[in-house]
């Protein structure tokens, strides 16, 4: 797997982009939070000190690897303001996995709708995936319907660790297929045409 790309995203109100070095300190604060690092699967709790520069110090490697695409997110009307963080990860050939992480500030507000629909059209069109897939652990609900207004399906239920937790929790998969999204797509184009 090689696809090299250096990209920034923009939708309604976002700018997905490359995290910086000078992101770190943000990222420290929100990840640190019990809120945040209990819905995810790989952020640990406490998180270490320095833990969050050192991610984003290795994003380019992965990026340049093809194995990892990260984007910080943040408002386009503060654009060097970090408010969360999304990414694809390559898990096998036509097969990447969405994740994403809002500060609760911002929560509630559909901006990781944006996201995660910015996600999939880079996902679909610029790495050629086949399908994306996501989820959520039971206790998350709302990132469930991030996922369903993202086009996402529900796939099943898996037993999921948590880094945080120190524990496996019920998780619910989702699934977004190349073929759906195009269907989707065609059907969205031709009623804005008859509108």
């Amino acid at each position: 797997m090689t696809v090299r790309l250096e990209v920034t995203l923009e939708t309604g109100h976002l700018i997905l982009r490359p995290f910086e070095a000078a992101d770190a300190e943000a990222v420290q604060g929100y990840v640190s939070l019990w809120e945040v690092a209990r819905m995810t699967s790989r952020i640990p709790h406490p998180y270490p000190e320095g833990a969050a520069a050192a991610w984003i110090a290795a994003q380019q490697t992965q990026r340049d690897s093809g194995q990892e695409y990260t984007f910080c997110l943040a408002l386009k009307e503060a654009t060097e303001q970090p408010i969360g963080a999304g990414g694809l990860r390559y898990l096998e050939k036509g097969n990447w996995e969405i994740g994403y992480w809002l500060a609760p500030d911002y929560w509630g507000r559909g901006l990781g709708t944006e996201a995660a629909r910015a996600l999939v059209v880079f996902g679909f069109e610029k790495l050629e995936a086949e399908a994306l897939q996501s989820g959520h652990f039971a206790d998350n609900p709302a990132s469930g319907r991030v996922l369903e207004k993202a086009g996402f399906a529900a796939n099943g239920i898996a037993r999921q660790w948590s880094e945080a937790r120190q524990d496996f929790v019920d998780a619910n998969r989702f699934l977004l297929t190349r073929e759906t999204w195009e269907k989707a797509r065609a059907q969205a184009a031709a009623q804005e045409i008859a509108s």
